[in-house]
């Protein structure tokens, strides 16, 4: 669980840098509720999508090297 609570934070910190840097280049303005959204979206998808990613990559005994 604290896994995905770090991968979700840290997205949004990203994200909330990206936006930031992206808006002006755009000539838009930085909206922070629209980043932390995408923010929380990607952190999730991220979060799930791993460890099946890794799996693959590292044979051992946890229950994400039995993922096929």
């Amino acid at each position: 669980m604290g896994r995905y609570l770090v991968t979700i934070f840290w997205s949004v910190i990203y994200m909330m840098v990206v936006g930031f840097i992206a808006g002006p280049l755009t000539q838009n303005s930085f909206n922070p509720m629209q980043s932390l959204i995408v923010g929380v979206v990607f952190g999730i998808l991220f979060a799930a999508i791993m460890p099946t990613i890794t799996a693959h990559s590292r044979k051992d005994q946890t229950k994400f090297s039995k993922l096929k």
